[in-house]
C-alpha cells in the first residue's frame, strides 16, 4: 500500500469509528426501563416486628424508631396500621407476627420520609394471623438492637460493637431489661 493510498484510507477508518458510535448512543438513548409496577400487592408476611434500619449509620445514632417488619429473609419492611390504632397496639417490639395486606415497592413511593430507612417497601396490614405467645422464643438479633433505641453511641462502628458483644451473651442485663419493658414472662428465652 502507498503513501497515497494511506492518507484517504485513515479517515475513511475513523469517520466509521465515530458513526458507529453515534449510532450506538443513538441507540441506548431510545432504550426505556420498563415502568416500576406500583401496584399494591396482596401478600402474606411473617417475620419479627423492628425498628427499620437506618441506611447511612455514620454518625451519631438517633432513638427515632420507625417500625417495620423484619422477615427471615432479613429483608425489612415498612408497617402500616392505617386508622386503626388499636392493630398496632397488640403489637411489641421484638415479637414474631404473621400477618395479611397490601405491599408497595420502596421505589413506587411518592413520599421521601421512607428514602432513609434500609426497608423493600411499605406492607399495610389488612388482618393479622395469630401473633406468637409472648412467652416464646426471643429472637437475639432484635433484643440486642433495641437496646440502640435507650442508649447513645459516638458512632455507628460503635453501636455495632455493642450489639456484637450483647449477641455473644456479654450483655446479660439487656435480655432481662427487654422482657422487663415487654411485660414477658420468664418462659420468654433466646
Amino acid at each position: 500500500m502507498n503513501y497515497q493510498n494511506k492518507k484517504i484510507i485513515v479517515p475513511i477508518i475513523i469517520i466509521a469509528i465515530i458513526l458507529v458510535g453515534y449510532i450506538a448512543m443513538r441507540l441506548n438513548k431510545d432504550v426505556v426501563a420498563p415502568p416500576l409496577d406500583a401496584t399494591p400487592q396482596n401478600v402474606t408476611l411473617s417475620g419479627t416486628y423492628v425498628c427499620l434500619p437506618h441506611l447511612d449509620t455514620t454518625g451519631p445514632q438517633t432513638e427515632e424508631c420507625a417500625f417495620g417488619l423484619q422477615t427471615t429473609d432479613g429483608d425489612y419492611y415498612a408497617v402500616d396500621f392505617g386508622a386503626s390504632v388499636e392493630a398496632m397496639a397488640q403489637f411489641q417490639a421484638g415479637q414474631n407476627i404473621t400477618a395479611e395486606g397490601f405491599l408497595v415497592i420502596k421505589e413506587a413511593l411518592s413520599s421521601g420520609q421512607w428514602a432513609k430507612y434500609n426497608m423493600k417497601g411499605i406492607f399495610t396490614i389488612t388482618n393479622t394471623i395469630e401473633p406468637d405467645s409472648a412467652n416464646g422464643k426471643l429472637n437475639i438479633d432484635v433484643v440486642c438492637e433495641s437496646a440502640l433505641a435507650y442508649m447513645s453511641f459516638p458512632d455507628g462502628a460503635s453501636a455495632e460493637a455493642f450489639v456484637a458483644e450483647c449477641k455473644e451473651g456479654k450483655h446479660p442485663q439487656v435480655i432481662e431489661q427487654y422482657k422487663e419493658q415487654m411485660g414477658l414472662g420468664e418462659g420468654a428465652t433466646i
